[in-house]
């Protein structure tokens, strides 16, 4: 067997053409043997063709067939004028292909992302059992809101396909949805299922300033009286964690996890990082109102000690009912307690710096945005502070029981 191509000329078809023979394995004929052309300088431009492919490409080229030959130089055309070889893009092609078998839906990679973060808070939780599972919450809520989205390659997502999920919201609500789609999303590049982040450009949708407007809703000064009376008639454990709530603005969840250690004689109550829903430490004034509620609660012979609410958190949700009952309070307030503590607060010290400090805020924007100082007036807010334990205090709108 020839190991090259040779030339030769006869006549064929009634004229001198030449002829080609091809070693088996050859690029232009594999199967070897002869091949005919009209001229010998076609015949010539072939020979050199299967040369430079076997030079090049070695064994690769011997099993090429003539759809291949022709599928090859049709990409090339294609890539005439970019710069890139046929090489160099079907590597591209090759290395894009990769990634998209290897990527993730959104469901799939968001949801790893959620179970990362259970993992490492119950690591953290071995440290400090009062930890609390915040950022998993809002977390948890933030995925929520890509629901429709959850098929959809990682590598498809765009910032415009995200950005009508998080139309209308409050800036602060936006700002801690963006905090948690950047961290998630940075956790899929780490993996490899991501190229870019598409929060990066991700900027909040402004509505008209009407549909924007929120409405605060707190509870009156009767309301609060007549809740704490029936709190310390329904079950005495619960009250200190009420009488927290309502007079140093501590949140319902954070406050759940206080200790009575935290409530220090030194007329400050702490709140640790560990239970606090922004993550940092910090300490309100505990003011008079506060101090008598307590004192009357131990002069009934309980003591300060261990959990300041020894309940769970499906019993605290009787007790609560059970005194909403008896106070005539039809709906709860959401986060009731600590905008009834701002609002009164905020009335008797006039400045919203004073408030924001003792509600553990760093600034005063998120009181401009959820809390409305006008809720009270300068009396009721007198009358906030002076409500005194049941004794003094029977529920109004209640006839006096007979003697």
């Amino acid at each position: 067997m020839q190991s090259h191509p040779k030339i030769s000329e006869y006549r064929h078809n009634g004229k001198m053409q030449a002829r080609v023979y091809f070693p088996k394995g050859s690029p232009a004929k594999p199967k070897g043997g002869y091949k005919w052309y009209i001229s010998r300088a076609e015949a010539e431009v072939a020979t050199a063709e299967n040369t430079a492919l076997v030079t090049r490409f070695g064994d690769l080229a011997k099993d090429v067939t003539v759809q291949e030959l022709v599928e090859a130089r049709a990409a090339a055309a294609e890539l005439k004028g970019t710069g890139f070889s046929l090489m160099e893009a079907a590597k591209e092609v090759k290395a894009a292909l990769s990634k998209t078998l290897a990527s993730k839906s959104v469901k799939e990679g968001l949801g790893a992302y959620h179970d990362s973060l259970w993992e490492r808070f119950q690591e953290r939780k071995k440290a400090n059992p009062r930890c609390e599972p915040r950022h998993w919450r809002s977390v948890k809520h933030t995925l929520a809101r890509l629901k429709s989205l959850e098929v959809t390659s990682l590598l498809e997502l765009t910032t415009d396909k995200l950005r009508p999920l998080f139309k209308g919201l409050s800036k602060s609500s936006f700002k801690a949805h963006l905090r948690n789609l950047h961290a998630a999303f940075e956790y899929c590049i780490d993996e490899g299922w991501l190229d870019v982040n598409p929060a990066h450009s991700l900027k909040r949708m402004k509505t008209d300033r009407v549909s924007r407007v929120r409405t605060v809703q707190t509870f009156t000064v009767a309301q609060v009286r007549n809740f704490m009376n029936a709190v310390a008639a329904t079950d005495m454990r619960a009250l200190p964690y009420f009488a927290v709530c309502f007079f140093a603005g501590v949140r319902p969840e954070a406050a759940m996890k206080l200790k009575w250690s935290d409530i220090g004689g030194n007329g400050y109550l702490y709140v640790p990082h560990a239970v606090n829903k922004s993550g940092h430490a910090y300490t309100v004034a505990i003011p008079q109102v506060l101090t008598r509620w307590l004192q009357w609660w131990e002069a009934r012979g309980n003591k300060r000690k261990g959990d300041l609410l020894p309940l769970s958190a499906s019993t605290l949700k009787r007790v609560r009912k059970r005194a909403m009952d008896k106070a005539r309070i039809a709906a709860w307030v959401q986060d009731g307690t600590r905008k009834t503590f701002a609002t009164a607060h905020r009335g008797k010290f006039k400045c919203k710096i004073l408030t924001s400090a003792a509600l553990g805020h760093k600034g005063t924007a998120v009181l401009d945005e959820h809390y409305d100082s006008r809720l009270m007036t300068e009396a009721e807010s007198e009358e906030f502070w002076e409500i005194l334990p049941p004794e003094f205090e029977p529920l109004q709108g209640e006839e006096p029981a007979e003697l």
